[in-house]
């Protein structure tokens, strides 16, 4: 493990290190945000899992899976490479470039402090993975979940699975919007978007029927959040953004592939300029690396702080 930490930090110093200490007050600051589920703690490659951070530039990342036999490694990488981390003792972490200086009420989110004159919130969550309702919807058993036929029957599958946390999370944004900061949400919701599962989308083979899914609805609708992705690509058709998964197809069935991994955002000083999918080499990727170490394609999204 010392020399695994010894590479990580000499890939960083060999790298610029990207900093907005130089800039003015009255400077736009740009921010990259990225979702990243990084595979049982980065079981694959601890190197290439900390490539994949530094070549996408991220600023904050939320990442998902983070532990493996009881140690956290978002925060073991963060510690490798000078960033900060917050851990709640689960599955979701979040590392920054930037101090983190204070956390929500039901210790969801954090507060980062960028520069003198602008912080911002970062919420993360990894949603539970089962029952997962478009294999429900597919004809395919997963975890005992039974076989679902209706748009009402996910819907419900999926509000009794992960509304608990759901409305946790959007309790603390509601709370600290009245601070007035720019507001980022990432995770692995294992469910899809309410944007893309619509009738356009059934007629263009991508789905079997359309559904209104919960989670992100309620984040759009209650929490007053948008789709960084889907905002900037507003075509469900034409940029699907998949993120699961970049395994093969297992033998057993046909995998459903789809958009479950995001980053959201919220707030009247940002403004977002890009968003991309980042994952193996392939057309499904926008950012692509030869060992990408996940079964998740992440997300990034670049903003830019007024």
């Amino acid at each position: 493990m010392r020399t695994i930490c010894k590479c990580i930090l000499v890939i960083f110093l060999i790298l610029p290190v990207y900093s907005c200490s130089n800039k003015t007050a009255s400077q736009p600051i740009e921010l990259k945000v990225m979702s990243f589920n990084i595979w049982l703690g980065a079981k694959k490659s601890i190197p290439a899992t900390a490539q994949v951070l530094i070549e996408s530039k991220a600023d904050i990342v939320g990442i998902q899976e983070a532990n493996r036999d009881g140690k956290d490694m978002a925060v073991y990488l963060a510690d490798s490479i000078g960033w900060y981390s917050y851990s709640s003792g689960g599955s979701p972490t979040i590392i920054s470039r930037y101090p983190i200086v204070d956390t929500s009420a039901s210790k969801n989110g954090v507060k980062i402090k960028i520069d003198e004159s602008h912080s911002v919130w970062m919420f993360n969550v990894h949603l539970m993975y089962c029952p997962y309702e478009p294999y429900q919807l597919n004809g395919i058993e997963y975890c005992g979940g039974p076989i679902l036929q209706t748009a009402e029957e996910a819907v419900e599958s999926a509000i009794k699975s992960r509304s608990e946390a759901v409305n946790s999370v959007i309790a603390d944004i509601l709370e600290v919007q009245k601070e007035g900061y720019p507001i980022f949400l990432t995770g692995d919701f294992n469910e899809p978007s309410c944007l893309d599962w619509t009738a356009k989308a059934v007629e263009a083979g991508l789905c079997k029927i359309p559904v209104i899914w919960p989670s992100t609805k309620a984040f759009i609708d209650k929490g007053g959040m948008q789709d960084s992705y889907r905002l900037f690509y507003p075509d469900e058709v034409s940029k699907l953004g998949h993120t699961w998964t970049t395994l093969p197809e297992v033998e057993a069935y046909t995998e459903v592939l789809d958009r479950i991994d995001f980053v959201m955002f919220r707030g009247d000083k940002i403004k977002l300029i890009n968003s991309q999918v980042v994952g193996e080499k392939s057309v499904k990727s926008d950012i692509g690396f030869d060992n990408y170490p996940s079964d998740h394609r992440a997300v990034l999204s670049t903003f830019t702080l007024e």
